[in-house]
Order: C-alpha cells, then sequence, then structure tokens
C-alpha cells in the first residue's frame, strides 16, 4: 500500500502519530507477519488495531477466520465495506468471552501495549498465542535479562507464562506517517507448564520485590516472612534469575 493510496481512502482525515496512527506500508513486511501465525494450530485470528487491513489481507486470503477490533471509526468504515468482520470498539473494554480466537495479532499504539498485553496475560485461558509490533524499547522489557536496564517484573511475569521471541524490526520508513521510534515484531506462544502458576499473590509479589529497583530485596520484602529465606537478601531483584525469584516466593510464602 503506498502513501498516495492511504490519502486517496482517507481523504482529508488526520492521522494523529500520538495515537499511535501509523500505517504500515511495506506489503513485505505485513507478510512476513503473517506467516508468523500461518502454521498456528489456531485457525480464528483476533486482529487489534488493523488500520486499513493491510496485514488483514493476507490472514483472509489463507483461509482464517478474522475479527478485527478498531477503535477509529473510518478505519471501521473502510474495513466493513472491503467486508471485515469488525468491531468499532477500545480493546482494553472489549469483554473476552469463549467466542474469541485464540490467537491475536496487530500494530499496537505504543501508548497502550503493555495495558494490552496484560489484558492478553489475564485472558490467557482464551488467547494462547500472539504477534505485535511494539516499540522496540517495549518489546525490550518483555526479554530482557537479569541485570539489565529494561529487566522487571514485566520481563519476569511473561517469561514464565510463554515463550516469547523477537523476530524483527521494522524501520520507520515501512509507516505513514513515519513513527520516531524503530518498531519490533515479538511472538508469544503460552507454555503448557509454566515453572510456577501464576496467580495475584504471585503478580503481587513480583511487583514488591521490583518496585524500588534500587533497593534490596530486604527492604521490599518488608510484608513477607523472610526468616527462612536461603537466597542474600542484600542482593536486588533486578541481579536474580527467574528460577531464583521462584524460590524466593516459595520460601517467602512457606514462612507466612
Amino acid at each position: 500500500m503506498t502513501v498516495k493510496e492511504i490519502k486517496k481512502i482517507l481523504g482529508d482525515k488526520y492521522l494523529s502519530k500520538s495515537r499511535g496512527q501509523s500505517l504500515l506500508l511495506d506489503e513485505n513486511i505485513a507478510r512476513k507477519i503473517s506467516e508468523l501465525i500461518f502454521f498456528s494450530r489456531y485457525k480464528k485470528i483476533l486482529e487489534i488495531g488493523p488500520g486499513l487491513g493491510i496485514i488483514t489481507r493476507y490472514f483472509l486470503e489463507g483461509d482464517f477466520e478474522v475479527i478485527a477490533i478498531e477503535i477509529d471509526k473510518d478505519f471501521y468504515d473502510y474495513l466493513k465495506n472491503i467486508g471485515v468482520n469488525v468491531i468499532c470498539e477500545d480493546f482494553l473494554k472489549v469483554g473476552i468471552d469463549s467466542s474469541f480466537p485464540e490467537v491475536a495479532v496487530g500494530a499496537l499504539p505504543f501508548s497502550v501495549s503493555v495495558p494490552i498485553l496484560n489484558k492478553i496475560k489475564d485472558n490467557r485461558n482464551k488467547i494462547k498465542e500472539w504477534v505485535f509490533v511494539l516499540q522496540r524499547e517495549v518489546a525490550e522489557r518483555f526479554t530482557a535479562s537479569p541485570s539489565t536496564k529494561a529487566y522487571s517484573s514485566l520481563s519476569v511475569l511473561f517469561n514464565i507464562l510463554y515463550d516469547i521471541r523477537i523476530e524483527f524490526d521494522i524501520k520507520s520508513e515501512s509507516f505513514f506517517p513515519k513513527p520516531d521510534v524503530i518498531s519490533t515484531v515479538i511472538k508469544g506462544v503460552l507454555k503448557e507448564k509454566p515453572v510456577i502458576e501464576v496467580d495475584k499473590n504471585f503478580e503481587e509479589f513480583l511487583r514488591n520485590i521490583f518496585r524500588f529497583r534500587r533497593k534490596i530485596l530486604r527492604n521490599n520484602l518488608f510484608d513477607y516472612d523472610i526468616r527462612e529465606v536461603s537466597l542474600d537478601i542484600k542482593r536486588r531483584a533486578e541481579t536474580l534469575e527467574i528460577d531464583e525469584i521462584v524460590q524466593l516466593y516459595r520460601e517467602c510464602m512457606a514462612g507466612s
């Protein structure tokens, strides 16, 4: 899709970069994103923020059933007119039920990408696989290793629940209008047997140990019984491997 074609479709409509309205131009990139789903065992796809449907078309040509959620009324009208099954709604306000696809895909607005992924995580009993275009710095938060700046409770939580892989970067020239950041395609597949059952208690524990990054564990664990903890509580959470965090959680809960 070219800039000229987009302008012809949208007329005088203003695309807002602040709202994440940067439309993908590169057909090759759209095809590569769609191919990350083609070998999935699921044949129903939820597309979040399809814009003008450059990726959507590849799924439809591949005989996938697509349910699209698009908040922009002009994009919604265009997609509806070309036969896409689309809902005009904010994904963060949509109730997810048994009718939803098991796979989600989309180029997410950077300002709401983390809330969207958190909602998908909270509905992992239904949505089990996803491919998203994110700002590269955000994608790195989901794949970060210990002792790096991006490593956080988010990194730990999502790597416990999912097999996550950064697939490739997309240059800003591949979008209109050009975003001010590099975009990254990231894929996650829900693990069948995570190392620990993730519940509200565990998520709260993660938030607590990372709440003050420069403080040592002892100063972040004041809500827990740490008398029987075997790890060195003078360490900081950002230095811990996932298995050490799981061990620390189990020991803290055992003493409570």
